[in-house]
């Protein structure tokens, strides 16, 4: 039973971790273990759509071009993109995670939201919540699909939190973390926040998390540039 000091938590979000090639190693037992990229075509100059941990562990990543990755990985294994299949995955796995609570917001093929109710959101509660979703996934979907999953007061910090540890880890930022984990991050980590992004916060004076987090509404929203800079603040 959750105690009534437990820290509250109101937004789970699932985010399948290296998804499509995840997908494609689910239904071809032969590539498990293997580094793989997902490809629109089989061209060295388009780029990968998604690469398997075992490639990233040298360096491919989504949208590395493929004759890059090969330079990089000589044993990838190229494999096409099936964007059906992903759909049918993807609905798959929404019902796996529904079995386990509802989905409030698909926010991409890979990535989805849950708002947490009464008594799933004392932190207990919650992770045991998230703990289901992932064995849900795993018995219902794919054995070898993994997702990390993040719990927060918000969306916006739950989906920080699903990127704080990959792959298939699950974490929960409390209010009482808050400050510290914030701080700890780069400014990239910040969902929205891209090479532009950063270039433009360097150039207004800001280069670390603790420097954005000093600054209040206005000034935030000043730095960042229109209303998302006013929506990041609160």
């Amino acid at each position: 039973m959750a105690s009534e000091t437990e820290p509250r938590l109101r937004r789970l979000l699932v985010d399948l971790n290296s998804y499509f090639a995840s997908v494609e190693q689910e239904l071809r037992p032969e590539l498990r273990g293997r580094p793989i990229a997902v490809v629109p075509v089989m061209a060295d100059t388009c780029c990968a759509i998604a690469a398997s941990y075992e490639a990233k562990v040298f360096g491919v990543r989504t949208g590395t071009r493929v004759g890059d990755a090969k330079q990089l990985c000589p044993g990838i294994v190229l494999v096409g993109a099936r964007h059906e299949v992903y759909v049918d995955y993807h609905n798959r796995i929404v019902e796996a995670v529904e079995r386990c609570v509802p989905v409030s917001a698909v926010l991409s093929i890979d990535e989805m939201a849950s708002s947490l109710i009464g008594r799933e959101q004392p932190l207990s509660a919650a992770l045991d919540l998230a703990k289901r979703i992932k064995a849900s996934i795993r018995e219902n979907v794919g054995s070898t699909l993994r997702c990390s999953i993040g719990l927060a007061p918000n969306r916006y910090l739950a989906k920080i939190a699903s990127d704080m540890q990959k792959p298939d880890e699950l974490v929960a930022l409390t209010p009482d973390l808050l400050p510290s984990a914030l701080s700890a991050l780069t400014l990239r980590d910040l969902p929205g926040a891209g090479v532009q992004m950063e270039k433009r916060l360097h150039e207004q004076g800001i280069r670390t998390m603790p420097e954005l987090l000093a600054l209040d509404r206005e000034q935030l929203n000043r730095v960042w540039g229109g209303i998302n800079g006013e929506k990041l603040w609160y």
